[in-house]
């Protein structure tokens, strides 16, 4: 194999089953976009796995299946059907999913789950603390409960089995979810069969594997989800270093996957964390990427069968080297599946810069465990391949995009992808618009490279791009245009107090990018997430001495919601670095000395400043719109020219505008 990457490419055996790759889509949740009410696949549930068999993945691994992590015959979140429960109705689309999956040369296996516990208001093995409401202890679980879901796990295996899927994966002994409680001492209390050593605190799964084998035959795939380390330093306490270990550490786990294999589990796909630490489960971009192998490494010397690993697996380098060294047999991709469904055929083909980036926001988690639908940031027709495509145009239209931030950037692109004959027009020197800024951090590499992504696609379709150039409404009507997207953005506010333009005063942009050195002792105002992330990679990267004023009771509470990892890591990371954080004051002046604040009582102090930034947030770019309409147009704005959101908001107004046009 020629490919600088055939570790990455070469086929690996699960069991009998030949992968052709070691690339797994990992299972994510969706379960409004992939089901119907009735449990069954929608057409764009099965588009949304067959367009990712299309891009060359090896496995596929479909996600707990419908009932919301549970094989109870009704979820108790939801209220959908779990397919076993009326299996006739599954069948179909189940039929249709794995033989148009397998016309790629891809294997699929079912996710099938014993429940959530702790994590959903679900029964759990022992009494202990919800993982929502922590004042309320879970129902303990009967042993007859227990048998019954054990069983149903068998059954739901079965009917896999005859739908078409080529193996199973037990999900649940990770993220903290119910065989995770039964397998940790600090989460299990039980006396009888199913508690104790740990032995006992495996006996579920054990059964689970051993009556699908009974029941599938021994040849059939069995795989389990598997979480390395915890991280936890207690209920709802993430551990950020790992110390202070009360859930699953390294070393017992290792003692897990040997019994796993003895037990027959065919392979390990394993992560990190719990939703106690949930910035292991679902890495926010502080996280380094492929945090997960020198764990994963451990693993694999324990055992034969093969150990696949997740938790930002998107650098093909690092995996390749990963495998090359026997430290994995594979890799596990979830959120890069979702931004790019092709990543590993343009692996394959070394095209890596054609591959659209994961950015990390851990916005598809987010959305997904608040409304059931993961939202890709950078992929605004994630599970919606089907409906949600780009169509060729039925009439060309000569289209005028001004402004060329994210939002300006998609229109363009999505615009010429439709047939339209498209013109960007960028004021500046650089298209990027607030991801230059954004990508300036030393710990968001990700926006940088989808920047450069969205310029290389619109470079290769031929889209004509125009920097240095300022339109005004009389040039753009000139034009005679039949759109016109308005996408000028927004700028940085500061308020008018006095000294807002001193010489120590930096809006948080010109910090950002350097335009302005700072000194060693920096104010800065606003603690919202901008000015966080700021804050932490003054004082944790260059060392500088911060102070973050913020007038509200706590920082990382104004604007939209912040993503569960990002905020609750940033928060970690914040208390880590020991800055100085004064919530309640607001900013009055600046002058000679620093920071003039006032706190809530009506006193002001001094903060002494080299430097004093201003993060309070965006304000949208006065607008043209109303100068452009009545001239035979059609005049949108999209992105935060429209309304201040952030990378996603930008991404999908602009995308649904220009595939409408």
């Amino acid at each position: 194999m020629s490919s600088k990457y055939e570790n990455l490419l070469s086929p690996v055996q699960i069991g009998k089953l030949t992968i052709k790759n070691r690339f797994t889509m990992g299972a994510m949740g969706g379960r409004f976009f992939l089901f119907d009410s009735r449990g069954c696949y929608t057409n764009n549930g099965i588009d949304y796995f067959v367009e990712r068999a299309r891009g060359g993945f090896g496995l596929i691994v479909t996600g707990s299946n419908v009932a919301d992590l549970s094989v109870d015959p009704f979820d108790p979140v939801n209220g959908n059907p779990n397919p076993s429960a009326a299996p006739g109705l599954f069948k179909h689309g189940a039929l249709t999913l794995t033989e148009r999956v397998h016309s790629y040369g891809t294997k699929i296996f079912m996710q099938i789950s014993m429940g959530p516990g702790r994590m959903r208001d679900g029964k759990s093995c022992s009494p202990i603390p919800k993982y929502k409401a922590p004042d309320q202890l879970t129902e303990e679980l009967t042993p007859e409960e227990i048998e019954t879901k054990i069983s149903a796990m068998i059954k739901l295996a079965k009917l896999a089995k005859q739908w078409g899927f080529d193996g199973v994966e037990v999900h649940g002994m990770h993220w903290g979810y119910l065989l995770d409680q039964f397998a940790m001492a600090y989460t299990n209390k039980r006396t009888d069969e199913y508690g104790g050593d740990l032995d006992g605190r495996l006996t579920v799964a054990r059964k689970i594997v051993q009556g699908i084998k009974q029941e599938c035959g021994a040849d059939f795939p069995v795989a389990i989800r598997l979480c390395m380390k915890t991280y936890m330093a207690g209920f709802n306490k993430p551990s950020l270093t790992g110390e202070n270990e009360v859930g699953r550490t390294i070393e017992e786990c290792v003692e897990i996957a040997k019994r796993f294999e003895s037990y027959g589990y065919d392979m390990l796909d394993c992560n990190s964390g719990t939703y106690d630490s949930f910035y292991y489960c679902v890495s926010p971009y502080y996280m380094d990427n492929c945090y997960n192998i020198e764990l994963a490494a451990q693993l694999k010397k324990a055992v034969s069968i093969p150990v696949f690993v997740a938790g930002a697996m998107d650098d093909p380098d690092a995996c390749e080297k990963a495998i090359a060294d026997g430290k994995i047999d594979g890799v596990t991709l979830a959120r890069a599946s979702l931004a790019d469904p092709h990543f590993a055929r343009k692996v394959a083909e070394d095209k890596l810069e054609e591959i659209r980036p994961c950015i990390k926001c851990t916005n598809c988690i987010y959305s997904n465990l608040a409304n059931g639908v993961p939202q890709c940031s950078v992929n605004p027709n994630t599970m919606q391949e089907r409906d949600y495509g780009i169509r060729p145009c039925l009439k060309q239209k000569k289209v005028v995009v001004v402004g060329g931030g994210v939002a300006g950037m998609q229109a363009a692109l999505t615009a010429a992808q439709s047939g339209h004959q498209v013109s960007l027009y960028e004021s500046s020197d650089k298209l990027g618009g607030h991801l230059i800024e954004a990508s300036s951090h030393p710990f968001k590499h990700g926006i940088g490279r989808f920047s450069q992504w969205l310029q290389l696609q619109l470079q290769e379709i031929g889209a004509e791009v125009v920097l240095n150039k300022r339109l005004t409404a009389e040039e753009i009507i000139a034009m005679n245009a039949d759109v016109v997207i308005l996408s000028e953005g927004s700028d940085f506010f500061v308020p008018p107090i006095p000294g807002h333009d001193h010489a120590k005063a930096v809006v948080c942009n010109e910090a950002l990018t350097g335009e302005k050195e700072l000194g060693q002792d920096v104010v800065i105002v606003g603690g919202g997430l901008t000015g966080c992330e700021l804050a932490y990679q003054l004082s944790s990267y260059e060392g500088k001495n911060v102070t973050i004023v913020e007038g509200l009771d706590s920082i990382l509470s104004a604007g939209a919601p912040i993503a569960t990892s990002v905020k609750m890591m940033l928060t970690d990371l914040l208390k880590d670095t020991k800055l100085n954080i004064m919530t309640g004051y607001m900013i009055s002046a600046v002058n000679d000395e620093g920071a003039v604040v006032k706190g809530k009582d009506g006193n002001e102090q001094t903060i002494p400043a080299d430097n004093v930034i201003f993060a309070i947030g965006l304000r949208s770019k006065p607008s043209i719109e109303n100068e452009l309409l009545g001239h035979g147009m059609d005049v949108y704005k999209v992105g935060d020219y429209s309304r201040v959101g952030n990378i996603r908001s930008c991404v999908a107004s602009a995308y649904e505008i220009a595939r409408n046009l």
